[in-house]
């Protein structure tokens, strides 16, 4: 699943994105096939919110996932629960990738677990652990714990960048002493996360994909925790991009610059894929 990083990701406008994928799919030997279109939810479908439960669909983006569906297979692939993203998606005929690809919702609405969660006594002593370490400073401070029932992250997106340390490291120890059992810290946008082995973007696209055979395949994210997934799309002959307002280095080969832009992307997709 390995791809090349690259310095700087080619920045392109929706139409001009829209056309080269719907090109995509046309030079394919069988275009019969639903293309498969992936997405991350916050800072990609959604703009970056001080708190989890304040973020929001980017103006036009349900309409134009419904539009897109219609043509295309809609995926949504996001580190958030299952339960938040469901009721983010209600009526939306997209399947769900949660916990960074810990369990999967198909359209349908199917639930199945795509890798072994963290055991229960692992999540019960990692809870009461960040309690006692936040509990005092959690509100004052800005420190917010996302318990998630299968995995439990910490964002410090409202916590002041000269207050952050030592409670940083702190946090991070004790994640990374709960990761002992079986699970791994991952590092996101002003989060830190401990995951279940196994439980990462790229393979729960590939799982997807398999499900897919001859799919082209799209996946759109603006975080390192969709690095994987990004480089999983560009492997396949598809394409990763990057959602970022300032160049950086990626395994996506293009770049949009805001969820605002992803929206229109969506649009002029659906439109270029519809036949006639």
């Amino acid at each position: 699943m390995s791809e090349a990083v690259r310095e700087a990701p080619e920045l392109l406008d929706a139409t001009t994105l829209a056309r080269r994928m719907a090109e995509r799919i046309g030079g394919r030997s069988d275009t019969r096939t639903r293309p498969l279109i992936a997405l991350d939810h916050d800072g990609t479908l959604s703009p970056i919110a001080p708190r989890p439960e304040e973020a929001r669909l980017a103006p036009g983006a349900d309409a134009a996932l419904r539009e897109l569906w219609a043509v295309a297979d809609v995926a949504i692939v996001s580190g958030r629960g299952l339960d938040d993203l469901a009721d983010r998606f209600i009526d939306m005929p997209v399947e769900l990738v949660a916990e960074h690809g810990l369990r999967h919702r198909s359209s349908d609405g199917v639930i199945t677990m795509l890798c072994p969660g963290l055991d229960d006594a692992t999540l019960t002593s990692l809870r009461a652990r960040l309690s006692e370490l936040l509990d005092a400073s959690r509100e004052r401070d800005g420190w917010l714990v996302e318990d998630k029932g299968v995995s439990v992250a910490v964002h410090h997106r409202l916590v002041r960048a000269d207050a952050l340390e030592p409670t940083l490291t702190r946090v991070h120890d004790v994640l990374l002493d709960a990761a002992r059992s079986g699970g791994h810290v991952q590092h996101g946008r002003s989060v830190l996360e401990l995951r279940p082995e196994g439980a990462e973007k790229g393979a729960a696209l590939r799982a997807l994909h398999a499900a897919r055979p001859g799919a082209l395949v799209m996946m759109v994210g603006d975080d390192v925790t969709d690095e994987s997934a990004l480089a999983y799309a560009e492997s396949t002959g598809g394409l990763g991009v990057l959602v970022a307002e300032e160049p950086r280095s990626s395994a996506a080969s293009v770049r949009v610059i805001d969820p605002d832009a992803v929206v229109r992307l969506l649009v002029e997709l659906a439109q270029a894929l519809r036949p006639g």
